[in-house]
């Protein structure tokens, strides 16, 4: 009983301090917006990707710039460049990602400049607010950024994740599923051969093999906002595009 009641005690402590807590800083770890498919190379940021991470910028701003947890001493609508720092790592998609949630964080500033000689000069673009982006390498110094893809270059993963392919679990999917992969063929459009369409590249792809084989999810899902598979193929119906995640999840 004893116990209860110290822990009612400390939750009306913590909400006493919350409604009265001062917020420092925010670290905010953000995914990209909607993307085309990458077997349609280059990958490219969708209109409605660009218009996700716009609306997210505009969410955080008014939560951290605006709103009753705005960050102590922040600039609300004339950037400080010394306030914030901005990394992506180099990728079309992820690059544009950012600048996209940040034109939502900080929207167009007007302001104006006078010359020595008197000359009045605006900023272009009704004042849109420039703020960098730095690079990160993938992959490297996962310790010292928030790029956590380390996997990307670490040769140990890449053993354990092919010695998938040797065991037991791999072969029955693989053969308990190879009807379903069958059927999907059509919904590709040529952009895979149709030996390529299987359980072994539904999800991750094979990343090794020259050519690249793209990935059969990433394809459906990607096309499926834009282009839905039922229309392109009626024989595709959307429980059997569901079950590639399923069966890697």
């Amino acid at each position: 009983m004893m116990k209860s009641v110290l822990a009612l005690s400390a939750l009306s402590m913590l909400a006493g301090a919350e409604a009265a807590e001062t917020v420092l800083g925010a670290y905010i770890f953000h995914r990209h917006g909607d993307r085309t498919a990458k077997a349609l190379a280059p990958t490219n940021l969708t209109a409605l990707g660009y218009e996700q991470v716009y609306t997210s910028g505009q969410y955080y701003r008014s939560r951290y710039l605006k709103g009753e947890s705005k960050i102590y001493g922040i600039n609300e609508n004339q950037v400080k460049l010394s306030q914030l720092q901005v990394q992506a790592p180099v990728d079309n998609v992820l690059q544009n990602s950012a600048m996209g949630f940040l034109q939502g964080l900080y929207p167009p500033f007007q302001t104006v400049q006078t010359l020595a000689n008197g000359q009045s000069v605006q900023t272009p673009m009704d004042g849109y607010q420039l703020i960098p982006v730095n690079t990160i390498q993938a992959g490297s110094g996962s310790e010292d950024s928030g790029w956590l893809q380390d996997a990307s270059t670490c040769q140990n993963a890449k053993t354990s994740s092919n010695s998938f392919f040797d065991s037991a679990e791999y072969k029955n999917l693989a053969s308990s599923t190879k009807d379903l992969y069958s059927s999907v063929v059509p919904s590709i459009n040529g952009v895979m051969s149709n030996d390529q369409v299987s359980f072994k590249n539904a999800y991750v792809g094979t990343s090794y093999h020259k050519p690249p084989i793209t990935c059969i999810f990433d394809l459906n899902n990607t096309n499926s906002l834009r282009h839905p598979p039922c229309r392109r193929n009626p024989q595709l119906q959307h429980p059997q595009l569901g079950r590639p995640d399923q069966l890697h999840s």
